[in-house]
């Protein structure tokens, strides 16, 4: 697919992983539509283990894409939510008239032992790494089956491979990888790819606030500072020695807008640190 004058929605957009999505699809071009929690954050996730995306941040991105000449227009959402991924898909085609691809991006984790992981942090992570992808999927489809449109999840190397203390993350992301299988399948009559990406170690909010303070990483590292635990994560685990980005997996986000005959895939960008 020819990615300039395309309208793509990206959700969880306002840092991390989701915002150098929607900076790439500008730069080439697209009409990006950056979603995430905003104002809906405290009330869509309570009390998380860490803070969610602002409002700001996410008027940020749409700010600093226009300053580059991009088109980006800020829209909140909350993926667990059938009306509300269904307002922001109708104010997309306000917006642009048109949408051809999705990127799932939004997800949270939560770590701990099986044993005695809170039944509503186990529901909220698939309501927002499982389910969003099913409800922002669905809403957009009507659209994406007129323009032979794209879906792209984003996974993660935990739905390759279970890991300690994640049970309910590396459950969430299974599901992901199976969804976009199944997906694939039903929808290739459509010309609808679906395809994931499969991040590895990424210095977003997910690690620095969260997973490097995890007591399986103290265990692992001691009291190494946030930075040093981080970077011995990468040095111990990545062969190839070096951190992802979110420019990596913008970049493989747009090799799967453009590859016609890719469908179904789960692909990793990790630096060999998952193989399979």
């Amino acid at each position: 697919m020819e990615i300039k004058g395309k309208t793509v929605i990206v959700t969880g957009a306002a840092r991390g992983i989701g915002r150098g999505i929607a900076e790439a699809f500008a730069a080439e071009g697209a009409n990006v539509v950056a979603a995430d929690l905003g104002s809906l954050a405290a009330k869509a996730a309570g009390d998380w283990n860490y803070a969610l995306a602002a409002e700001a941040e996410l008027a940020g991105v749409a700010s600093e894409i226009g300053e580059r000449g991009g088109s980006c227009a800020a829209l909140e959402v909350d993926v667990a939510d059938r009306a509300s991924c269904q307002r922001l898909v109708e104010h997309t085609i306000e917006e642009f008239g048109r949408l051809d691809v999705i990127v799932n991006n939004a997800g949270i984790v939560q770590s701990g032992l099986v044993a005695d992981f809170a039944e509503s942090d186990w529901d909220r992570i698939f309501a927002v790494n499982v389910k969003g992808i099913f409800l922002m999927s669905q809403a957009a489809l009507p659209h994406l089956q007129q323009a032979g449109g794209v879906i792209i999840n984003i996974a993660s190397v935990a739905g390759k491979r279970g890991y300690s203390r994640m049970g309910a993350y590396c459950a969430s992301k299974f599901a992901a990888i199976g969804l976009t299988q199944s997906m694939a399948a039903e929808l290739a009559e459509y010309s609808i790819r679906v395809n994931a990406i499969c991040p590895g170690n990424i210095d977003t909010s997910m690690w620095f606030d969260h997973l490097s303070k995890s007591a399986l990483r103290q265990r692992q590292y001691g009291t190494k500072s946030v930075d040093d635990t981080f970077a011995a994560v990468i040095d111990d685990l990545v062969p190839l020695g070096r951190a992802q980005t979110p420019a990596d997996i913008a970049e493989a986000a747009l090799y799967l807008t453009r590859a016609q005959n890719v469908t179904g895939i789960s692909l990793n960008v990790a630096g060999g640190f998952e193989m399979n």
